[in-house]
């Protein structure tokens, strides 16, 4: 389709000339009139219809993963349970030991590491808990001393009533927390069967997770079968390389928290250091939000001194994970920006709570891991592709989509006059000037 110079587009201007080039247009024809719109308009329009429809895609499933939840939620820790445990499975097999017995192995020796890690942990709680409980009392009498004396000097009868008041609210409240206590009956039953969900998922992914996939991938043609065969192991190296790494963060925390308590001859060492362990599988702001509940305990048992001490080991120990252990153990593998990382923890935490904190990281890092290959950025083992290098023979390159050259070697030359109209879809209500 050809077209008349614009106003302002004069025959021989040079850029730069001090003429401004006008906006190209395209004629486009209704049925009461014709009207000019901008090419720029329309390539936005095409854009922005695509984009509402991509959303829409997103929020769909968003709410069937919500409705989910009790299957997600198992689905997702099982993969990541697979990926921990995942290199002592290969190491057995690599050393001869079959396929159903190195599972046996790997799961037998998880259960003994978790159920003896458990056992210690409650053994400690049980033991620790009167002590917790007898300078709980200490501090509330402390408290209500310091209030009844100067500077505040509260009447002592306001202060032992608050007690009182409280178990008035309590049974005042009374319909509400039996409500609650039914929905915490149903929350432990949907908790129960996300664990025994969890469990039967991870020995089946560990047993058979490779053969899975591999049927997956054969569902595919045969040339979507490389690309997807070659973006799942980008997408398990990343997830495997995420989790390995988080590990040792949270072991980092759960040993420096544990070290410092015993230093302070703090209770409930194993049961704290066990929460700082688990909250540390969130990246960044994990561990020192479970460290605020152990600087808490150690407020109640031992004084405002030791729990100035601890909070400053927390900065210290949070310093150390954001500025050395996260780029070097976990960066590596997850290669996602610090704003990106913020933004994922804050977006998984706004829109799913703990489990989107917890899940965001490594869902973002392994979609970027696998979008990157396919978009021929990246090779399969992670390197990065040189973009000024020719490119290899047609029976040598790998799969995935074109280079930009080669695209831009394919398509026909446009005239710089016309308006460049081409990949802009037509409005589907108009219809085009043949002038």
């Amino acid at each position: 389709m050809s077209e008349e110079p614009g106003p302002g587009i004069h025959q021989g201007a040079r850029p730069g000339s001090g003429e401004r080039e006008a906006m190209p247009r395209r004629q486009v024809r209704v049925s009461d009139g014709e009207i000019e719109l901008p090419a720029v308009l329309v390539g936005a329009a095409a854009w922005s219809w695509r984009i509402l429809a991509i959303l829409g895609a997103f929020g769909v499933l968003g709410i069937l993963i919500w409705h989910l939840t009790v299957l997600v939620v198992p689905f997702a820790t099982a993969l990541l349970t697979t990926a921990l445990l995942w290199p002592v499975t290969h190491y057995l097999r690599r050393h001869g030991v079959s396929r159903g017995n190195s599972t046996l192995l790997t799961m037998l020796l998880a259960v003994v590491v978790i159920g003896g890690v458990g056992y210690f942990v409650v053994n400690r709680a049980v033991a620790g808990y009167p002590t917790l409980a007898d300078d709980a009392q200490r501090a509330i009498t402390n408290i209500q001393n310091y209030l009844t004396g100067s500077p505040f000097h509260l009447p002592k009868s306001s202060v032992d009533n608050v007690g009182s008041t409280l178990s008035n609210k309590i049974k005042s409240n009374q319909g509400s927390i039996t409500s609650g206590v039914i929905s915490a009956g149903k929350t432990a039953v949907d908790v129960l069967t996300g664990i025994v969900l969890w469990l039967f998922l991870t020995i089946f992914l560990v047993y058979d997770g490779d053969r899975v996939w591999d049927w997956v991938c054969r569902l595919f043609p045969r040339r979507g079968e490389e690309l997807a065969r070659g973006a799942g192991h980008r997408a398990w190296q990343t997830l495997s390389g995420y989790i390995t790494g988080q590990f040792k963060v949270a072991l980092f925390h759960a040993v420096v928290i544990s070290v410092t308590l015993l230093i302070l001859r703090a209770p409930l060492v194993a049961p704290l250091a066990l929460i700082v362990f688990v909250f540390s599988f969130v990246p960044i702001i994990g561990a020192l939000v479970a460290g605020a509940f152990a600087v808490v305990v150690v407020l109640v048992a031992d004084g405002p001194i030791q729990a100035v001490v601890l909070i400053g080991v927390l900065i210290v120990e949070d310093q150390v994970e954001s500025h050395v252990l996260q780029p070097l153990v976990v960066g590596r593998a997850v290669r996602l920006h610090p704003i990106a990382i913020a933004v994922t923890l804050t977006g998984g935490a706004l829109l799913a709570g703990l489990p989107g904190a917890i899940f965001g990281v490594p869902v973002v890092a392994t979609a970027n891991a696998a979008a990157k290959f396919l978009a021929g950025r990246e090779d399969i083992d992670g390197n990065a592709i040189p973009r000024d290098e020719p490119d290899p023979p047609e029976e040598e390159r790998p799969p995935g989509p074109l280079p930009a050259s080669d695209r831009a070697a394919e398509e026909p030359p446009h005239d710089r006059a016309q308006a460049p109209t081409d990949g802009v879809p037509d409005l589907p209500t108009f219809e085009e000037d043949p002038r």
